[in-house]
């Protein structure tokens, strides 16, 4: 079963977690982490790295992102390109809950690789547009 970590600034990710956990139940390998105002990079990136070796196993991690290119997902990619670069770990940015509840739905019969294109169909296909429809 892939690991999922959520990232988000301020409790974004802890949120979507609780609510995750409303619609499906208590999830194993899913952890969120959120940057606080005025925290260090450094314990940031820390809880970012614990996070996901609690919940690494044998078919990865994936790490799902806020937003592209603020301090969260910069760190994240920091850490997949050294600390982390080992392991088998991906991250896919825009964090939704359409992202996560297909995350923790098909993260037991598919790969990390699959997963990640799972994932940002879900994405995608969570955005609908009331007056394109009727």
């Amino acid at each position: 079963m892939v690991g999922i970590v959520m990232i988000s600034h301020y409790n974004t990710a802890i949120e979507l977690h609780r609510t995750l956990e409303f619609l499906l139940g208590t999830q194993q390998c899913v952890e969120s982490v959120g940057l606080h105002p005025g925290e260090s990079k450094e314990n940031f990136k820390l809880r970012v790295k614990e996070a996901v070796f609690r919940v690494y196993g044998d078919d990865g991690v994936l790490i799902l992102i806020d937003v592209f290119g603020e301090i969260p997902c910069n760190i994240c990619i920091e850490l997949i390109g050294s600390e982390l670069k080992h392991l088998n770990v991906d991250m896919v940015t825009g964090l939704s809950l359409p992202m996560v509840l297909k995350a923790c739905k098909a993260r037991l019969f598919k790969n990390l690789s699959e997963l990640v294109g799972e994932v940002k169909k879900a994405a995608v296909g969570g955005v609908i547009v009331y007056s394109e429809m009727v």
